[in-house]
């Protein structure tokens, strides 16, 4: 069986596409490739795993008809045509982002199988435009099956690197490799690749507060803010990372008592795959607001506080997270409710759907 990923642009949509890689690779299939921008996420990520990548010129879906925009993704589709012709997938595997529209588009156009996975609550509107031409979508929340219409929908979770997974251990261990104290209790604040710069602020004023009370504090501030971030000093009670590889990033998660983060679909499931409790503060510019509804997901289940980012300040969250941080019993309770919903089989779980699909006449 070939099977040729696509999905990039950013992490949430890159990543799950290589776990999904991982994962087939696992069940046996050899013949795995990616399509993606060479200039993009997946240019860069993809061919050091030792990949076949396709290169591809995608610009971003607009919602207007106007000829530059039809033009710019008919020349993709053309492209798209070439490789599918070389490599002849049987199935596509799409994990969305505008990248994938073309090569979907043009599977489409051969009769080709399609299978695709939406991560957030809310589709993107490249995964909302691709369903019509899947056999089945793959979905993180249950919930999201109501935007699909009449394609088959199965709730598979969203797959996560299993790197990650290994830097799963022990509390005592990561707070010790971490230089915190065990005994005492551990936030994670967790600003995203690029940094959540209203997250980052509120945590540099609410840490004499949280250190008044004993509290340690692991922040991963985003690459682009480390320079700004190199005049607050590393000491006891407090680390800051720019960038967090799998085992830096697993054994934060490993520490934490609770977790205080933006709510993008893989961030979210890394926390509840840890069992953390989690404070979510959505960007309130995502696409379709699709950060607030999936952290709804978690606080119905009772695993996350979810505040809109305009109704709070430093001290309001601050008062927020010491209430937490001082219910042992609570953050216990949350965090198990986060574990519950999460699934760590969700790669193998995709898997399943694609080859029922590349089975099918």
């Amino acid at each position: 069986m070939r099977v040729l990923l696509v999905g990039g642009g950013t992490g949430g949509h890159l990543f799950p596409a290589v776990s999904i890689a991982e994962a087939l690779r696992d069940a046996g299939v050899t013949d795995i490739a990616f399509a993606g921008r060479e200039d993009g996420l997946e240019g860069r990520v993809v061919p050091p795993l030792g990949w076949r990548f396709f290169a591809i010129r995608a610009l971003p879906l607009r919602r207007s008809l106007a000829p530059a925009a039809i033009g710019a993704l008919l020349r993709t589709v053309h492209t798209a045509h070439r490789i599918l012709r070389e490599f002849a997938p049987d199935v596509v595997v799409a994990t969305g982002g505008y990248v994938a529209a073309g090569v979907v588009l043009a599977q489409a156009l051969r009769r080709g199988k399609i299978v695709l996975h939406e991560q957030n609550a809310t589709p993107g509107r490249a995964n909302r435009w691709m369903a019509r031409w899947a056999r089945r979508v793959c979905i993180t929340f249950e919930s999201t099956a109501r935007y699909f219409g009449r394609t088959p929908c199965v709730h598979t979770g969203l797959p996560v690197r299993k790197e990650l997974l290994r830097w799963r251990v022990e509390r005592r261990y990561a707070c010790e490799a971490l230089g915190m104290n065990p005994a005492e209790r551990v936030l994670f604040v967790i600003g995203g690749s690029q940094g959540a710069r209203t997250l980052n602020g509120w945590t540099i004023e609410m840490l004499p507060s949280l250190h008044g009370i004993g509290v340690q504090v692991v922040h991963q501030v985003g690459e682009r803010n480390t320079q700004e971030f190199e005049r607050y000093p590393q000491g006891t009670g407090y680390r800051w990372f720019g960038f967090m590889d799998a085992q830096t990033l697993g054994q934060a998660l490993s520490a934490a008592d609770l977790v205080l983060s933006r709510a993008g679909a893989s961030t979210l499931n890394e926390i509840a795959l840890f069992g953390k409790a989690a404070v979510f503060v959505p960007y309130p510019y995502a696409y379709a607001d699709h950060q607030w509804y999936n952290a709804q997901e978690l606080a119905r289940l009772g695993g996350a506080v979810v505040f809109r980012e305009n109704e709070l300040d430093s001290q309001r969250l601050a008062k927020t997270l010491l209430e937490l941080l001082g219910d042992e019993r609570k953050l216990r309770e949350m965090g198990e409710a986060n574990r519950r919903w999460s699934r760590e089989d969700a790669a193998e779980r995709v898997v399943q759907q694609v080859m029922e699909v590349a089975a099918q006449p």
